[in-house]
């Protein structure tokens, strides 16, 4: 560990400069995903709609939801299954 020397007024401005990048971080508030495109794996997804593994690979070989791979793991956005709920809704005699 070395000893830096500096005289004050440089010490004062990196001082400022330091106070204002955390005033600046405090002030900023994070940009959050939209809701909308959150991505979410099986687990999540068959447990959420209360289907099988199987049934959700089905759902993916037959072109019913769009998905993507990473790996060996599979994900889904919540855009992508409020699209397939809308698509499979089935409306009442009286909405018809």
């Amino acid at each position: 560990m070395g000893i830096v020397i500096m005289k004050s007024g440089d010490f004062q401005a990196l001082m400022e400069r330091i106070e204002a990048i955390e005033k600046y971080i405090y002030q900023v508030e994070p940009k959050q995903t939209p809701l909308q495109e959150i991505w979410l794996d099986n687990e999540v997804v068959c447990s959420y709609l209360k289907i099988s593994k199987r049934t959700l690979q089905r759902y993916r070989s037959n072109g019913v939801i769009a998905y993507s791979l990473i790996g060996k793991k599979t994900y889904y956005t919540i855009s992508e299954i409020k699209r397939l709920l809308e698509e499979k809704r089935i409306m009442r005699k009286a909405e018809r």
